[in-house]
């Protein structure tokens, strides 16, 4: 029988933890649904005609724990590398944690992480009596309950003590959230931002429990599991950042530049055309010849190549990535176009040897990485630029002033049995890119632009999400001539149905606009102000203080979780502190944490876990020390190499 002084205690436990849930009744008034009671109990909730329990919710819910117990559905990474973990460094620290589980004869590690902090995600409430009993059987540390039905709350509180169901989970340093979007790319975003606050790696080992049918829930479990394999992906490494930042520091040191930032401008008149390098931009390359004359034409990574092969000068060429491959493979598109009537558009960690290809250069700083954070703190950079050079070429143009956009190529996936790239391209003419490009499996299927069903992977998923967000932020007019998968916000149109409004683009007059528009830098003039000694004082102070946290956590007990949150908490309060230089490594100490965490809790005997802990914690020092050194050589490096740059200078001016 549900007790006055029970209801009452539940309703203020709702009221008290989740107040906008008890609003949302309070407003509702009457309910849509029904409880039913018999024998003072609440058994059922019925809708009309139709209840949900067929008169026994306790025993309903019981059955189902039971057998969701047995054979449980859980979240979780099968390797390291499957979440982008495992560069040079990290690699190095999980070949150690191995070779120890080895050296122990420890021949299998387990599937799922093993007394571990997870998240406990249930996609509906009802009555609630299945909480409870979930809460016990999966020791999870958070609980995310999705209910878009707020009837139920109600009737839930004459079972769910809400006080003490909070407390429960309070006491394992967790907590409760509520998610009530009925929209499942609501769900699917409030449940991963919830995952995100708390920490992400918690999410491998996180158990996915639905209690009763509901399309909505459906798709969102779905789209979780795809939404997590981003969410996953661990977001730069030591290695990359310490050539992002002497590219960068070398690109403002040798030759004189342009900068894009993310200021307001004066909107341009002309149309802005974004090519990528999707296999359909074969179909769009005659349409390009006969709208030439009236658009700005910006080419996007590998696209170069085809549109310089189809007789198409871009304006614009842009380029995101950073590795030195990217020289050989922008000289060798050189080769069917003149690129000195081209401007390039690159993020400043670009490999120095790509500029000296094109005419005139325009560089922005990209968000978060470390060369941003170290050299551009007094400069706007640039949103929206990854992941692929189709973001990065809208973004800059959404800078330079366009509003109004055609895309060409940006398929953003494949359809059934079509090539995955342009004619024309690296993947199709070098053996070398073809034979990576078929590693490259698509998993994902989504709309496709002219209807049907595109396979995309998590990375152009990402793209076209970004490009879509772009255009509902900015409120651009865009329309997508590609044959892939659906951008939203774009509006379709097949190449031939193409028509452009605009007059013919006065080229003079358009790039002596954009000139004037941005600041111009002489060669070493962004530097001027930097002070590499003191840069290199700061790392070393950095890594000593990292030191001490690694060899405290050694000093305490095995708990990998607890690793991982010294060094979340390590990266958020360095602030100034080390002159943003903790951004160099910031991405990789999460990783190598997170490395600790995939094995360490997937050790179930307490004792072997202790001893691999002590090991984990060992090679993390080690590694800490290397990084220093690599750091403070690169230091070293940047400030003789400026200092022979401004004596250069001085000659020249001389």
């Amino acid at each position: 029988m549900t007790d006055a002084v029970f209801l009452e205690r539940s309703r203020a436990g709702l009221a008290r933890h989740f107040p906008e849930v008890t609003a949302r009744l309070e407003r509702m008034g009457a309910l849509e649904s029904s409880l039913v009671v018999a024998d003072g109990a609440a058994v059922d909730i019925r809708f009309g005609e139709r209840s949900i329990y067929g008169g026994d919710a306790h025993g309903f819910a019981t059955a189902q724990v039971e057998a969701y117990v047995a054979k449980p559905l859980r979240l979780y990474m099968n390797r390291p590398d499957d979440a982008g973990l495992l560069s040079p460094v990290s690699i190095r620290l999980a070949r150690t944690m191995l070779h120890h589980l080895e050296t122990e004869q420890y021949d299998e590690i387990s599937r799922y992480p093993t007394k571990c902090p997870s998240f406990l995600v249930v996609f509906g409430l009802g009555l609630g009596h299945h909480l409870e009993p979930l809460a016990c059987a999966t020791e999870a540390r958070w609980l995310i309950l999705v209910e878009p039905l707020v009837d139920f709350f109600a009737h839930a509180s004459h079972v769910v003590d809400w006080q003490a169901l909070v407390a429960t989970f309070e006491a394992r340093g967790g907590g409760v959230q509520i998610i009530t979007d009925l929209d499942p790319t609501a769900m699917t975003a409030a449940i991963t931002g919830v995952m995100s606050e708390h920490g992400i790696p918690f999410a491998d080992g996180s158990w996915v429990f639905t209690h009763y049918p509901l399309w909505a829930f459906a798709e969102a479990r779905q789209r979780l599991h795809e939404a997590l394999e981003f969410a996953f992906i661990n977001r730069g490494f030591f290695e990359d950042e310490l050539r992002m930042v002497g590219n960068a520091v070398t690109n403002f040191a040798r030759r004189d530049f342009r900068l894009l930032e993310a200021r307001p401008r004066l909107r341009r008149v002309e149309t802005a055309v974004i090519v990528g390098a999707g296999p359909s931009l074969d179909e769009g390359l005659e349409t390009l010849r006969r709208i030439r004359d009236r658009i700005v034409l910006f080419s996007c990574g590998t696209a170069l190549r085809p549109l310089l092969r189809a007789g198409l000068v871009p304006d614009f060429h842009c380029e995101l990535e950073n590795v030195p491959e990217l020289v050989e493979v922008v000289t060798a598109a050189g080769k069917y176009g003149d690129l000195s009537q081209i401007t390039l558009i690159a993020s400043a960690t670009v490999d120095p040897g790509v500029p000296p290809l094109f005419a005139e250069t325009i560089f922005y700083f990209r968000d978060s990485v470390s060369s941003t954070q170290i050299f551009g703190r007094r400069h706007r950079f640039v949103p929206l630029t990854a992941p692929t050079c189709v973001n990065m070429g809208m973004a800059m143009a959404a800078y330079m002033g366009f509003t109004d956009f055609v895309l060409f190529g940006t398929d953003c996936g494949v359809r059934p049995g079509a090539k995955r790239h342009a004619e024309g391209t690296i993947y199709r003419d070098l053996g070398v890119w073809s034979e990576r490009d078929r590693k490259s499996r698509p998993a994902i299927e989504v709309e496709g632009n002219f209807g049907g069903v595109v396979a995309t992977d998590w990375v152009y998923d990402a793209c076209r999400l970004m490009l879509g967000r772009a255009i509902e932020l900015y409120r651009f007019n865009a329309v997508n001539c590609s044959d892939g998968a659906v951008i939203p916000g774009a509006h379709p149109c097949v190449p031939e149905a193409l028509r452009i409004q605009s007059p013919t683009v006065d080229r003079a007059l358009f790039a002596a606009e954009i000139k004037q528009s941005l600041s111009r830098y002489e060669a070493g003039a962004l530097l001027a102000d930097t002070a590499f000694d003191a840069l290199a004082a700061q790392t070393v102070e950095m890594f000593g203080r990292l030191d001490a946290i690694v060899e405290e956590l050694g000093c305490g007990e095995a708990d990998f979780a607890l690793a991982f949150q010294r060094i979340v908490d390590f990266k958020t309060t360095c602030g100034e502190r080390h002159g943003r230089t903790e951004a160099l490594i910031s991405g990789t100490l999460l990783a190598l944490a997170r490395v600790g965490m995939f094995y360490g809790f997937r050790i179930a005997d307490a004792a072997a876990r202790e001893r691999l802990y002590r090991a984990f914690i060992a090679e993390f020092r080690r590694i800490i020390a290397e990084m220093a050194d690599q750091t403070r050589v690169l230091f070293a490096r940047l400030a003789e190499d400026e200092v022979s740059a401004s004596a250069s200078r001085r000659a020249q001016g001389d």
